[in-house]
This record gives structure tokens, sequence and C-alpha cells, in this order.
């Protein structure tokens, strides 16, 4: 009886290490080109947010503290510079600086992206209590009327002498 041949493990083990890490750098460059094409969009939106910080700056009335404008201007000032990053370099010198100033600064990097988060979060739900779909609105508007306790909806036009 003849045994099939083996083939070495070492050498498999080398061809999967391989593919797998040739999945991995196509992965990578896939997602580093989806940033670069879509961080014109982001640098717009980060100009617009610095421009809005600017404008409620210069609109703080004369009794407003001094340290609160500064902090709004240096904030939009801040926000502007990142506009500018995102527009001059690629997403992997941005990644490279951000994993820098991640392991200079742990515990500013941490405030960040905890405010990062806040003010996503913030967003999504002032944007989600926007939208509501027309089938949502048609229905309030002329949808049934419930009242607490009630399992069936009450009608609001009875014809006179009728008991409601």
């Amino acid at each position: 009886m003849q045994q099939p041949p083996t083939e070495d493990p070492g050498a498999v083990g080398s061809e999967l290490r391989a593919d797998a890490q040739h999945m991995g750098t196509s992965a990578a460059n896939f997602l580093h080109g989806e940033a670069d094409t879509r961080k014109g969009a982001a640098a717009e939106q980060a100009r617009s947010a610095s421009s809005a910080i600017q404008r409620v700056a210069g609109e703080l009335d004369e009794g407003a503290p001094a340290w609160l404008k500064a902090t709004f201007q240096q904030s939009a000032d801040q926000i502007q510079k990142f506009a500018d990053a995102l527009e001059q370099k690629d997403s992997r010198q941005l990644l490279n600086e951000v994993q820098t100033f991640a392991r200079e600064r742990p515990g500013a990097f941490l405030g960040a992206c905890a405010a990062a988060g806040f003010a996503a979060a913030r967003i999504f739900k002032a944007g989600g209590e926007n939208t509501s779909s027309p089938n949502q609105q048609s229905n309030q508007a002329s949808g049934p009327n419930y009242s607490a306790g009630d399992a069936e909806p009450q009608s609001h036009s009875s014809a006179p002498g009728e008991l409601v």
C-alpha cells in the first residue's frame, strides 16, 4: 500500500502566512484608497465647523469672559489646521501622526477620542430626531387617537346624540 505524498508542514504554514500577509496588504491599500477619496469632504466639514465656531466667538456679547472667546477662537484655529492637514497629507501620513500623538500623549489622545465620540453621538442623535418617514408623519396627522389605557382607538367625530 502506497501512502499519498505529504507536504512539508513548514511550507504550508509559510504559504498561508504569505497569503494572509498579501490579503492584509490588499485590505490596507483598499482602506487607505477609500480614506483618501473621502478626506476632501471631511476637510470641508471641518472648515464649516471652524467657521461656525469663529462666528459664535464673534457673536459673544461684551459681558462674556475673555477666556471663553479665546477658547472658541483657539478651537476654531485647531479645527482649521486639522482641515489643512487632511487636504495636504495622505491617509498613511495622517495615520502615522495619530499613532505618534497617541504614543506621546495618551491622556490627550483618549480625551480627544472621548470628545469626538460625544460630538458624534450628539450629531447622530440630533439627526435621528429630525428625520422621520413620510408614513410616520401622515400616520401622526391622521392616525387613530389612543388614550392612556385604551385598547381601541377613540373616534372624536360622533353624530349628535351618540355616546362616545
